[in-house]
């Protein structure tokens, strides 16, 4: 990530000819940022002599055209004028060379027309991104206040989605959702709760720049109503490499100086973003530094991969309450059965709809992610076969993957397909299913990437999930999620980024609340993904650190599971293998008695 510095933080020094853009750039390289962003309003002038003197300064001062923004109001009855006013930014900004132009929604004229402002606006800015197209200028839309069109991250996503242009990008402004404290206007009745961290969750992967706020920074430079470390690990956890832009709006007449409010705000960033990864990612991008120094017997004693059986391309292993270990051998289209105490394999189920993930619940019988579109529970006496999920909203859905169980009977599973556009489907997903069989989405794309592993903690207050994607600066991390007594889920947080070796595929979790997460390659499988991250079971703790590793001796490691009298054993699926390996603590129980 690199910072740039914004003209509109000047522009009470701009209008009093204390400043001018010139002296601008040149506090810029006294700053030492890497970019400057612009607005049309600090330009003296938009004609050529005036601008190519400019170009010549962001040269000279080594600096970058960050962005080029403009103020808009597509919301209005007749836009034509807002329309005037983005044709000559688009100019400006394709002079200078900027690769963003920014620009507003809007408003709507009253409440009572919001909607048709929203698509009046959203036909207007189809038209912006039309005709800056042309000439090879993104247009970036940005959230804006309390009364604006897109206040939270549903408006934004929905005013996307409206436009339906490729030449649209999203600009993320840390303090204008609902409920920011620098968001103008009165917050609305139905916003009076909004959580704008939530909202920069929900849209974090689509931003291409980034606006960072500041009202009252401290001596360090830190903003109080704002935690930029959350923001900062959100836009880490989607490899957000862009522009930190800082947007300082000092309440008039008592804020700190622009002059010695901003050099504090670099600094502050500074020490945050380092300017490159995070400590956390540089470690993690060399493999061995990340495994290094591991208290490996502390949780798997002996360290030994035992070979239990071997077949063909092997996932979701569960244990039922006799120990006899099932899994899915997925090409073949099997159910298998292993009896560690008589070394005996047979085939439970024949024709198994590509089943993946499997899970006991609490009263023995199976759970199946079925990765032709369902999730199944078999009765494991008969054979019977009840569909618990086969669609979403009247939509089928995509590749159910892996799935897990709380102690009040609800299921959790991930979804993974090829589309993203709600339009025409579901997306991917996490689905949760409640006893009573109401099927309800908890996360969806673009909030998350690729959903795989998912597992509840111990006490059943946290849900992990893998969210891992081979495309390249695709996600590759385990997110954790606090677990509300009703099934939803809040508070999103990365917990670890195995980007960019191999991510996780499935995972389990010990009674102290570790995780034993299967991950990593030995060799490259024509895909973006490194070999950094080495192929075996990787125990993280609650706080995101990696404590164990044992490597497993073959490609592809996809899950696991504890099992065993005391539950002490843990079973991992690899390759054409199921393997075993003794652990110092107990793991999970996978069900529990029925209430």
């Amino acid at each position: 990530m690199k910072i740039s510095n914004y003209s509109l933080n000047y522009s009470r020094l701009l209008a009093q000819r204390k400043m001018d853009v010139f002296r601008f750039l040149g506090l810029c390289r006294e700053l030492g940022v890497e970019g400057a962003s612009l607005h049309i309003r600090d330009l003296e002038s938009t004609q050529p002599d005036y601008l190519k003197k400019i170009r010549r300064a962001y040269l000279d001062h080594g600096l970058s055209v960050s962005m080029f923004t403009v103020t808009t109001d597509f919301g209005k009855p007749d836009p034509a004028q807002e329309f005037e006013k983005a044709r000559e930014a688009i100019r400006v900004a394709l002079f200078l060379g900027a690769p963003l132009l920014r620009v507003f929604a809007g408003s709507p004229f009253s409440e009572q027309e919001r909607n048709q402002a929203f698509e009046r606006a959203a036909l207007a800015i189809r038209g912006v991104c039309q005709e800056a197209a042309e000439a090879g200028l993104p247009v970036g839309l940005q959230n804006h206040n309390h009364r604006a069109l897109c206040r939270t991250g549903d408006e934004v996503l929905r005013f996307i989605r409206i436009v339906d242009h490729s030449n649209l990008c999203f600009v993320l402004d840390t303090g204008q959702f609902a409920g920011s404290k620098g968001a103008s206007g009165q917050v609305p009745a139905d916003l009076q709760s909004a959580d704008p961290m939530e909202s920069i969750r929900q849209t974090a992967s689509l931003a291409r720049y980034v606006r960072a706020k500041f009202y009252n920074p401290g001596p360090d430079g830190s903003e109080p109503s704002i935690n930029y470390d959350k923001v900062l690990d959100i836009l880490r956890g989607v490899h957000y490499q862009g522009f930190i832009d800082i947007v300082y709006e000092g309440p008039a007449g008592t804020g700190e100086d622009v002059r010695r409010a901003v050099p504090l705000i670099v600094s502050f960033l500074r020490s945050k973003i380092a300017l490159g990864p995070s400590p956390q990612l540089a470690a993690q991008t060399t493999a061995r530094p990340r495994y290094a120094g591991l208290a490996t017997t502390s949780y798997l004693p002996d360290g030994e991969i035992r070979t239990e059986t071997q077949v063909a391309f092997l996932e979701g292993p569960a244990v039922d309450r006799s120990g006899n270990v099932f899994f899915s051998n997925i090409e073949a289209e099997q159910i298998l059965k292993w009896d560690p105490a008589g070394k005996k394999l047979t085939v439970f189920r024949q024709n198994s709809n590509k089943a993946n993930g499997l899970r006991f619940d609490r009263r023995g019988r199976l759970l199946a992610c079925e990765g032709g579109g369902r999730v199944i529970r078999i009765n494991v006496q008969t054979g019977e076969i009840t569909v618990l999920a086969d669609k979403y909203q009247g939509k089928p859905l995509g590749a159910p993957n892996d799935l897990a169980t709380d102690g009040n009977g609800r299921i959790y599973f991930t979804s993974r397909l090829a589309n993203r556009d709600p339009k025409t489907g579901n997306v991917n997903a996490v689905y949760r299913i409640d006893p009573d069989g109401a099927i309800t989405r908890i996360l969806a794309w673009p909030a998350i990437d690729m959903p795989n592993g998912i597992v509840t903690s111990a006490d059943d207050k946290i849900l992990y999930l893998i969210d891992s994607d081979s495309g390249e600066n695709r996600a590759r991390r385990i997110r954790a999620y606090d677990l509300q007594p009703d099934g939803t889920v809040t508070n999103e947080r990365l917990l670890y980024d195995f980007y960019p070796g191999r991510g996780g595929d499935g995972m389990a979790v010990d009674r102290e609340g570790n995780l034993y997460v299967a991950a990593g390659l030995h060799r490259r499988r024509g895909t973006s993904e490194t070999l950094d991250t080495l192929p075996g079971v990787h125990v993280i703790s609650p706080e995101g650190k990696l404590l164990a590793f044992v490597e497993t001796p073959e490609d592809t490691i996809t899950n696991c599971t504890f099992g065993g009298a005391d539950l002490r054993t843990l079973y991992v699926t690899c390759g054409k293998g199921l393997f075993s390996l003794r652990t110092r603590i107990p793991g999970k129980p996978a069900y529990r008695p029925e209430a």
